[in-house]
């Protein structure tokens, strides 16, 4: 409960600020005249510096009231800056943030609801899983922007001296877990999965609900729950996943299967890349194959956005840019400069994303990630106090997992938890 009392003091912090502030003021008038719009990007530069002056420059042009300044920060400071400029009345006119953080601001009522400027057209040029990532209280405030649904990717190799049959890949977590076990018996220095156990993903993609829509209280008491966190905890009993792993995350499992000591890797498809460049041989007996968890296939992806603060002057002006830089062409141009997919469903039927580039395997990755793009969702939670509720879940799945709990008590104890946060934060009153 530390780690929500911290999140509270900081919450009631920023509230307290942004109030005397005035950045939830009635939104001021749009400012007439020329006007600069400011925008915030992550981590574009230098190597597309090129593109994006190229898009400022045409919205300026067809725009020409329109000065477009251009400001690109690290993924670890931007939202410290972010909430500072906020609660100092100095905000970006357009800011690029994950899902996760587009929800937090959003929840501290310091996004403009997008939704509000948008027109039904132009909101279904979109993926519409991807579209209501960043939804809350029935409203958007995130359009978005480039994504990475994760696959499946695999050690041909390392499944033919387990002895697994033309080196198919696994097709359910029960087969997971049976190819574990033959890795671990044939292959003794290796592994043959290294997860980064994201259990509210795992339990959405099994049609299971956290919680309840209208009071925000916890759903994972139930057997299903526990099971689908207890299955982690047997592999890790068994011996058959590396002690370490649930610190190193994707790093560590990276690193493995590029030492070419891990059989399974859960990841994006643009680490092919970096496997090819690192390790070649490795490279040379890898196969991918979409994620196999959901039966409606469904898919966890991690998402960016652009969003525009509650106390930007310029509004419409700013969602009217922030609709450009995402339009189905402009993110087609920026798909040929980086190997991420689009949100647009229109720019995936380009023929770019089907011509080959000579290397079967990312084209095959192509077309992988093509088919699980409408079933694409970023699962980040629409809660108050997500991030608190997450670290609860996170404590629940280490506490499981290493055996200092039962699955079911470890459940259980974050459920209670859970509910005392979403009670303190008043919404279920909200949805009454």
């Amino acid at each position: 409960m530390r780690s929500y009392a911290v999140g509270l003091a900081l919450g009631i912090a920023f509230l307290l600020v942004c109030w005397f502030s005035g950045c939830w003021r009635s939104p001021a008038p749009e400012a007439p005249g020329p006007q600069h719009l400011e925008v915030w990007t992550i981590a574009l530069k230098p190597k597309f510096t090129v593109y994006m002056e190229g898009l400022f420059h045409e919205f300026e042009e067809a725009n020409p009231q329109v000065k477009i300044d251009w400001i690109d920060l690290p993924q670890q400071n931007i939202m410290q800056k972010l909430m500072a400029s906020i609660a100092g009345g100095v905000p970006p006119d357009v800011v690029n943030l994950t899902t996760g953080n587009a929800l937090f601001l959003a929840q501290n009522m310091s996004l403009a609801p997008i939704s509000q400027y948008v027109s039904t057209q132009e909101a279904d040029e979109y993926y519409p899983g991807l579209w209501s990532s960043a939804s809350l209280n029935g409203q958007i405030y995130a359009v978005p922007w480039y994504v990475s649904a994760r696959v499946l990717i695999f050690n041909r190799q390392l499944l033919q001296e387990a002895g697994w049959p033309n080196a198919r890949a696994p097709r359910s977590r029960a087969e997971v877990a049976e190819l574990a076990a033959d890795i671990k018996k044939h292959k003794p220095q290796s592994w043959g999965y290294y997860p980064v156990v994201r259990i509210m993903d795992d339990w959405r993609l099994a049609n299971l609900p956290i919680y309840d829509q209208r009071t925000g209280r916890a759903l994972f008491r139930e057997k299903p729950y526990v099971q689908a966190l207890e299955w982690y905890a047997q592999l890790y009993k068994r011996q058959l996943l590396p002690a370490e792993f649930l610190l190193d995350g994707y790093q560590g499992a990276l690193e493995r299967y590029k030492q070419g000591n891990l059989a399974l890797l859960e990841a994006g498809p643009q680490l092919l890349l970096q496997i090819k460049a690192d390790a070649p041989q490795v490279y040379a007996q890898t196969d991918i194959v979409p994620l196999p968890w959901s039966k409606e296939g469904k898919v966890p992806a991690a998402l960016m956005n652009l969003a525009v603060p509650q106390s930007s002057r310029n509004k419409k002006l700013a969602v009217k840019l922030a609709l450009f830089i995402t339009n189905w062409q402009n993110q087609l141009k920026f798909a040929q400069e980086v190997p991420l997919l689009t949100s647009t469903w229109r720019s995936t039927q380009d023929p770019f994303f089907t011509r080959s580039n000579g290397d079967p395997l990312q084209d095959k990755a192509v077309r992988v990630s093509l088919k699980q793009l409408p079933k694409a969702n970023d699962f980040s939670l629409s809660l108050p106090h997500a991030r608190d509720l997450e670290r609860l879940l996170n404590k629940a799945v280490e506490s499981a997992i290493y055996g200092d709990k039962s699955s079911s008590q470890a459940l259980n104890e974050a459920a209670q938890a859970w509910d005392k946060i979403i009670e303190a934060s008043g919404y279920g009153e909200k949805n009454d």
